[in-house]
């Protein structure tokens, strides 16, 4: 699905990756998550031919990149993102940014396998499927992680979405603006019974009812600094709320990718208790057609004997 404003977007993860913690904020807090989804890219690592290159798409810091190299020492991964994004620490691993998936400034067939976590669903779909076609060599593996929208990590971040939205109603702006401290704070002890473990609501409950009683001077500038603060993380979850894909959409979400690739998973990532984690979507770039034959890369099964994959559970 396109967004809107791409510029906006891709501020908002520019301003989001320039954070000292923001390596893995989408799984931080959810330790078991970041293991089984370190697994997955360490079992899909063990299928690679040695020496592969690897483009790692809507990379953010690496955290993908990182799993990969850190069991297969051998790789070399090239991961790329439409925002402005830390450089990769180590030979192993190389960052492009500024890049649109739509537009990758690669060759074709430069790459023997491709991978995403949560990155490509925030895409042009037809675009970035078309063109992770053209930089794949023919029969060249790639494994996405792609946000489910029944998934507890877009189950938090719509909490945090509709937090932020309600602290800029119009009706809360109103109160603080005119001064209004008592209808503010009964609007705040509301939104922190919705809210209760959301510390910028507990600390906006604490600091505006106090502002909205100091007088109307600094009302104005006080009230438009809190807005532009929290606008990049508003950009980012509303970015997330459209671009995740629920049970229902999954098939039709496919089917730029089933143009040029063969589809070998498409499967809910689960935790032990059966909560989706996200969609994990396998498949393979189809093979070139050269003088009437098919051409293919020779490359070990997709789920090599002995290393299951419990997590996954084809239910689209």
């Amino acid at each position: 699905m396109r967004l809107c404003d791409q510029t906006r977007i891709t501020d908002a993860w520019t301003a989001f990756w320039q954070e000292p913690a923001a390596g893995e904020q989408c799984l931080r807090g959810a330790a078991d998550i970041t293991q089984i989804v370190k697994t997955q890219w360490s079992a899909f690592a063990a299928t690679l031919p040695v020496g592969a290159r690897v483009l790692d798409i809507g990379c953010g810091a690496g955290a993908a990149a990182r799993a990969l190299v850190s069991v297969r020492c051998d790789l070399r991964v090239t991961g790329i993102d439409i925002a402005q994004v830390p450089h990769a620490t180590g030979a192993q691993i190389e960052i492009v940014s500024a890049t649109a998936m739509e537009s990758l400034p690669f060759a074709n067939a430069s790459f023997a396998a491709a991978i995403s976590q949560f990155g490509f669903e925030y895409s042009e779909r037809n675009g970035a499927a078309r063109e992770l076609t053209r930089v794949l060599a023919p029969g060249a593996r790639f494994a996405l992680l792609i946000h489910h929208g029944e998934s507890s990590i877009v189950a938090a971040n719509r909490a945090r979405l509709s937090a932020l939205q309600a602290v800029q109603e119009q009706d809360m702006r109103a109160a603080f603006l005119s001064g209004d401290a008592a209808g503010l704070d009964t609007q705040m002890h509301v939104l922190r019974r919705e809210h209760p473990r959301d510390t910028l609501v507990a600390e906006l409950a604490r600091i505006l009812p106090q502002r909205a009683r100091a007088g109307s001077r600094d009302r104005g500038a006080m009230w438009s600094a809190i807005e532009v603060a929290l606008a990049p993380e508003r950009a980012i979850l509303e970015a997330m709320d459209v671009c995740c894909v629920a049970p229902e959409e999954i098939d039709g979400w496919l089917a730029p990718l089933r143009r040029g690739c063969e589809l070998s998973c498409v499967a809910a990532l689960r935790r032990p208790n059966g909560e989706p984690i996200a969609w994990r979507i396998d498949g393979t770039r189809r093979p070139s057609l050269v003088d009437g034959r098919t051409s293919t890369i020779s490359a070990a099964p997709l789920r090599p004997t002995g290393s299951p994959h419990p997590q996954l559970a084809n239910d689209p």
